[in-house]
């Protein structure tokens, strides 16, 4: 009977289904690879053809948490970027850090900035929603670098200049 030959099979994946709250458990403490490394322009080509819902859903699979920005949209309909990405992090404005923060072309966004080019995307976690992340003479400055794409959980004003 079909039944009697199922049995072994339902024997056997019993194991893996006993198991799978073990995996999920571990799932959750997935870091990604130990060690990483440049990815090539031909690779990143590669990449860029694929919906972003793909790459998501790769990476998850070879183990990285997840990173993503919610409800991201481009700032003109079908805009869409690819690149290697340079992070930076805001915080608060606090007179200490104020005071530890160097000024001007030395201070650490505009180090960031410098790293960009075509093949990068400036992703930029804000301190919040409604704080800006920079306006026409950062945007300008990127501009001249050729960015290849900017990412924010803030706002942006002056999108000319990025436009």
């Amino acid at each position: 009977s079909s039944a009697g030959a199922a049995a072994p099979a339902l024997r056997r994946a019993a194991p893996l289904c006993a198991a799978a709250p073990a995996l999920l458990a571990c799932r959750g403490l997935a870091t990604g690879p130990a060690s990483g490394g440049a990815v090539s322009d031909e690779m990143l080509d590669k990449l860029g053809t694929l919906s972003t819902q793909a790459l998501v859903d790769g990476l998850w699979v070879m183990g990285w948490p997840p990173a993503m920005v919610e409800g991201a949209r481009g700032l003109k309909p079908g805009q869409k970027c690819k690149g290697r990405a340079i992070t930076l992090r805001m915080v608060p404005q606090r007179p200490d850090i104020a005071a530890d923060k160097p000024a001007g072309e030395i201070s650490p966004e505009y180090e960031a900035f410098e790293l960009c080019g075509p093949k990068e995307v400036l992703c930029i976690s804000s301190v919040g929603p409604w704080e800006s992340v920079g306006g026409d003479i950062k945007f300008l400055r990127l501009k001249q670098l050729g960015l290849g794409g900017l990412v924010t959980d803030g706002s942006v004003r002056d999108t000319d200049e990025i436009l």
